[in-house]
């Protein structure tokens, strides 16, 4: 069976919104919610989007909610001090009874950064301060005290109290780094997180495998990372052509996505081109998005779910996260409002497919 969390763009800055969706998220059987942890609008959404701040929302979400997992899909390094972002998670976590999880990314964006007056680092300089991070935070929410003298951070006897109820289960997005990343997951993650950029199946699969290999350098059993797979959802009536369907959502974008993505999906293309020469177009298109840098599902409730079992279970990830409308269209007014709606649905006509 495959599991089901919901994954929210902070409902467009609609506190009460978010907090009805989650309360729906655990009345209707989904495993954790998500929110982005971002400081700006994403790929596709204008800067200005309304977006809460998620260490903030999710202990209040806490208490709107018994049952239901929290937590961010992804914090980057360098947006809080990790020895605060350790305090406010631990926080969390006592007032959720334990129901905290951290995803934690290395960041990819360069408007994330830009917008805050924040330094956009190298990708490999990224990572380093997310290990470091990741380690500070691990040794506060274990040891009594924290010691630690990094090139970014530097801690003496740093100290975390109250501590996280149980171990904050750990999540990296599995992206397009090859060389590095798979190494960082196989020692550090509880599990990965495949990217909503990294679309097509066989540079999901390479990925996975990377991933497994790293592993079983460090005598790690594959089996133990958890995985999931974030996943852009629109629901239709009756049955379509997925690829052509696709195509008629990007034709009918808001007019600031399209400029948004201009300037992003090309940044996103002179990553990915020398990693991926036989996958990714030379020259980036804003028609090229579907095709290469989301996986998002479209159809009828039978046919998103064929889709998600050929993208996620047929790939040996263990849990879709679903995306209402996907990343370029989760902005937009009328699908922030329609967001309750697919939410109900995918549970009710989409979750029971996925069974068997």
């Amino acid at each position: 069976m495959t599991s089901c969390s919901l994954y929210l763009s902070t409902a467009g800055g609609d506190w009460d919104q978010t907090r009805s969706l989650a309360v729906a998220a655990e009345r209707l059987g989904y495993r954790a919610v998500w929110l982005m942890d971002n400081t700006a609008g994403w790929a596709g959404a204008p800067h200005e989007t309304p977006l809460l701040e998620p260490w903030a929302a999710i202990p209040a979400l806490a208490e709107a909610t018994d049952r239901i997992a929290l937590g961010t899909l992804a914090t980057p390094p360098g947006r809080r001090h990790p020895a605060i972002l350790a305090r406010q998670i631990a926080t969390a976590d006592r007032i959720s009874g334990g129901r905290v999880e951290l995803t934690m990314g290395a960041g990819d964006e360069p408007q994330m950064y830009e917008l805050m007056g924040q330094p956009l680092l190298e990708p490999g300089r990224r990572i380093d301060q997310m290990v470091e991070e990741m380690t500070i935070m691990r040794g506060l929410w274990t040891q009594p005290r924290t010691t630690y003298h990094g090139s970014f951070y530097d801690i003496t006897d740093g100290v975390c109290e109250p501590k996280p109820e149980a171990p904050i289960p750990l999540w990296i997005p599995l992206a397009w780094g090859r060389r590095r990343m798979p190494s960082v997951i196989a020692k550090w993650a509880d599990g990965f997180s495949v990217a909503p950029h990294l679309a097509p199946a066989a540079m999901v699969r390479s990925q996975i495998e990377r991933v497994q290999r790293a592993c079983e350098d460090i005598g790690r059993d594959p089996a133990s990372l958890l995985s999931n797979r974030l996943v852009g959802v629109t629901l239709t009536d009756t049955a379509v052509e997925p690829t052509e369907a696709k195509r008629r959502l990007l034709a009918t974008a808001d007019a600031r996505t399209r400029q948004v993505m201009d300037a992003v999906g090309q940044y996103w293309r002179d990553i990915l081109h020398p990693q991926w020469p036989d996958d990714v177009p030379a020259v980036y298109t804003f028609e090229d998005f579907y095709d290469v840098t989301e996986f998002h599902c479209v159809g009828t409730p039978e046919q998103v779910a064929e889709q998600i079992l050929a993208g996620v279970s047929e790939l040996g990830i263990a849990e879709v996260v679903v995306w209402p409308h996907g990343m370029l269209r989760s902005w937009e007014p009328a699908c922030v409002a329609a967001q309750a709606d697919l939410v109900e649905r995918f549970a009710l006509e989409v979750m029971p497919l996925l069974e068997g």
